[in-house]
């Protein structure tokens, strides 16, 4: 008996031994995705910051016309709002990662909300030669919903974001369809697509930054880790369909709950 009691007090610290490794190895693993996130948003902040720097010290000269002063403040501008979205994703996440972003439902008009988001794309696709569209499923009497007006914008900004980032020509459409209890939400593109070893890691907070593709090397998932966490929160849940050099349809969907 003092044998088999051996053997079974071995056989649980090996068991143990097991589960300290790979928690050793999870919480090396994060610590070095994490690394990578913040190398990743280190380089995304001062690409916008040169930009804003370099474009200012050009205006200093005392011999621009005009039109080159308007181009250089419209340049600065935009590095500017570029930098303000990336610091904005981060203090997302941070929120995110340490519980403190709460759903707040009200009532919203998803029509009025996807038409607005189309009007306020509409001049980037067009500076970008892209084909615009979008599709409301429901008619305006039954498209007041109970839902977090805040959230729902964000992922659907982002997912459009996306999109138009990530296309270099072609067209991009998106809008919603009634599934079941639930509207479900999606925007296509005809953009570079998404390997399928990479299509679960494109979602995750600390991994985009390590993926050795495009999307890392413009910093893509932040805005897509934001998404997913909001989805969830509404209830729902986000996916994609892709195929490298075919493009892509993200998807998400939320509960259809009538105002």
């Amino acid at each position: 008996m003092g044998f088999v009691g051996t053997t079974t007090d071995i056989t649980e610290l090996k068991l143990y031994e097991i589960e300290l490794n790979k928690m050793k190895d999870k919480a090396e693993e994060s610590d070095r995705l994490k690394s990578a996130f913040l190398a990743n948003m280190s380089h995304e902040i001062r690409t916008p910051m040169n930009g804003i720097l370099g474009f200012a010290e050009l205006l200093k000269e005392p011999i621009l016309t005009g039109d080159e002063q308007q181009l250089y403040i419209s340049l600065i501008e935009e590095s500017g709002a570029r930098m303000l979205n990336i610091i904005r994703d981060i203090i997302d996440i941070s929120k995110i990662e340490s519980g403190q972003v709460k759903v707040f439902l009200s009532d919203v008009d998803i029509n009025e909300q996807v038409t607005y988001l189309y009007q306020f794309f509409k001049p980037e696709a067009d500076r970008k030669e892209l084909q615009l569209s979008f599709n409301n499923g429901l008619s305006d009497d039954n498209a007041l919903i109970k839902t977090d007006k805040e959230k729902f914008n964000a992922i659907l900004t982002n997912l459009v974001k996306n999109a138009l980032k990530y296309t270099p020509e072609g067209s991009i459409s998106f809008g919603y369809d009634v599934k079941d209890e639930f509207l479900q939400f999606y925007v296509k593109d005809t953009g570079m697509g998404i390997a399928k070893d990479r299509q679960k890691a494109i979602f995750e907070r600390f991994v985009q930054a390590d993926i050795e593709n495009n999307y890392a090397i413009e910093g893509a998932g932040i805005g897509l880790s934001i998404a997913k966490a909001y989805s969830e929160m509404l209830g729902g849940k986000i996916w994609l369909e892709s195929k490298k050099d075919l493009g892509t349809i993200f998807y998400f969907s939320i509960p259809y709950t009538k105002a």
